[in-house]
């Protein structure tokens, strides 16, 4: 504002001393016209330009409008056939152009503040591109090292190690088996020494019966000797089977416990990558001049692959600068909703006080897919 003054201070200077100079005649040729008609004349030249600097650019209107008004004032000059016409009339607009050349005007500079903006806004929508696939490849490898871990423990210690471990618990109770079934045996077959030992003790005249009962007295200690060796390995095997049963148990638990552990490791990993993606974004777009994304557009466009989601970036942007609104269309089917077209699919939009709310995004140009998200989506949310 403050350059906009200055130069009109200055082109209104320069002017009034031009007409005082010619007034006073001071000069011997007239630099300012003296008429009505022709001072109206050099000041509409002169507000054109200043008017045409303010609202436009150096190197566009104004150039264009500054070599009229000469040409202007030069084709006067021979149609009256006086030069005394380029001698007065050109002084104050060569004067007034050359001024305007010299500063930026505000629409060029406004121009150059949302070239650079926009310059800014495009490297922080690449960076943002390309933290979301550094995050979508890091979710990725992540993902692949759980299914590794879950494998491994899985598989081998799981299976492996619980087979083995059933094998030998099976292997153990068919011996424990074995054994008890001999060490019934054996009870029995005691029980019939003791029965035997003691008929054979009421039998006191039988001459013979003395060596056979010292024979059998062998047997019987051979017999309560072997007994007890049946009994410990007996304990023995009781004692490993219970502590192999409690090692199945715990590994059961453990493969659930990973099992449940793995789960929600892969929710959370799933969670981080949507909402931090979700969240750069949404900052992004936030920023656009005259667009903002609904949240089901928002999401839409982050399941979008990478390179539709950049084609339909670079159509939002030129919505935003005014660029892309020839292309818009609305629909026939809904009411106030508008769809823009871009390569690989449709951009869905509505008015909302003086911009554009994007309310859907389709990575699809098929016309079933088309109609079917208009019926199922849009006209169930804006109908």
């Amino acid at each position: 504002m403050r350059e906009a003054l200055t130069l009109l201070f200055l082109i209104v200077s320069y002017n009034f001393l031009l007409w005082y100079i010619t007034a006073s005649g001071l000069s011997p040729i007239p630099l300012f016209p003296e008429d009505v008609h022709n001072v109206i004349l050099v000041l509409a030249y002169t507000s054109v330009l200043y008017i045409s600097w303010l609202f436009g650019e150096r190197h566009g209107t104004v150039q264009w409008i500054g070599y009229l008004f000469f040409f202007q004032i030069v084709a006067l000059s021979v149609y009256f056939g006086n030069l005394e016409i380029i001698v007065r009339d050109l002084p104050p607009v060569i004067f007034t152009f050359a001024l305007v050349a010299l500063f930026e005007s505000p629409t060029e500079r406004n121009l150059k503040q949302i070239q650079r903006e926009r310059e800014e806004l495009l490297r922080e929508i690449d960076r943002v591109v390309k933290e979301r696939e550094r995050i979508e490849v890091h979710l990725r490898l992540l993902k692949q090292e759980i299914e590794k871990v879950e494998k491994e423990r899985g598989e081998e210690v799981s299976e492996e190690r619980e087979r083995e471990l059933e094998e030998r618990l099976e292997e153990l109770q068919r011996e424990l088996k074995e054994y008890k079934e001999k060490e019934e045996k054996l009870v029995e077959a005691n029980r019939k020494l003791f029965r035997l030992l003691e008929a054979m003790r009421e039998e006191e005249g039988h001459t013979g019966s003395r060596d056979e009962l010292v024979n059998l007295r062998k047997e019987r200690k051979r017999l309560i000797k072997e007994l007890l060796q049946l009994q410990e390995l007996v304990d023995l095997y009781s004692d490993e089977n219970e502590k192999l049963k409690e090692e199945v148990e715990g590994l059961k638990r453990e493969v659930e416990n990973l099992s449940v552990k793995v789960s929600a490791l892969e929710i959370e990993l799933e969670q981080c990558g949507k909402t931090e993606g979700r969240g750069l974004l949404k900052e992004v777009f936030s920023s656009i001049p005259g667009v903002k994304f609904g949240d089901r557009a928002l999401e839409e466009l982050i399941k979008l692959p990478p390179e539709k989601r950049k084609v339909v970036i670079k159509e939002v942007l030129r919505l935003s600068q005014r660029q892309g609104n020839e292309n818009v269309e609305p629909l026939t089917t809904l009411p106030d909703i508008y769809k823009l077209r871009f390569s690989g699919g449709r951009i869905y939009l509505r008015k909302a006080n003086n911009s554009w709310e994007i309310v859907g995004v389709l990575g699809s140009e098929d016309n079933k897919e088309k109609e079917r998200y208009i019926k199922n989506v849009l006209s169930k949310i804006y109908k």
